[in-house]
């Protein structure tokens, strides 16, 4: 069992330095916790994606937003499906087209998101969120941008 951590990758888990093995979790690594999916059709993805064997919640639609979305399970990893009313548009104004709306990161605990947007800000990358309560549950969460422009949610 390798433990390498992912910043010394190198070989393909074949037990030599730089090999990163799945079944050695460091809890100090962020978890990819979800993957979000912008579709002009949720209830399409939606049957793409059962066909792969995922448990689903039925697609749901946000009062307050009119954001239609779904969450399909793939063994603790979640596909989150979102279609929004009308032209969609992000918080910056500008057009989102269908594809990957963001990568979700779960950090373990809220100084964690709070430190490492500190961190991303400091670097001079994007922090399009700051650190704060979203959503019904209130969940504790940041949106930074990496160096692509790819939004990241940092969740705890």
């Amino acid at each position: 069992m390798t433990t390498n951590r992912p910043d010394q990758l190198g070989g393909a888990g074949d037990g030599e330095p730089g090999t990163v093995s799945s079944d050695v979790c460091d809890p100090t690594v962020a978890q990819i916790e979800h993957i979000a999916l912008a579709t002009n059709d949720v209830e399409r993805l939606y049957s793409f994606y059962r066909q792969l064997g995922a448990a689903a919640s039925p697609p749901s639609v946000d009062p307050g937003t009119g954001l239609r979305t779904c969450v399909l399970d793939f063994c603790g990893v979640r596909l989150e499906l979102a279609e929004r009313p009308g032209r969609r548009e992000d918080a910056a104004g500008e057009v989102r087209a269908a594809g990957l709306m963001h990568l979700g990161f779960a950090l373990g605990s809220a100084d964690a998101v709070d430190e490492f947007s500190r961190v991303i800000a400091r670097a001079g990358h994007r922090v399009l969120e700051r650190p704060h309560r979203a959503g019904e549950l209130g969940r504790y969460e940041s949106v930074i941008l990496d160096p692509d422009g790819n939004r990241v949610k940092l969740t705890v």
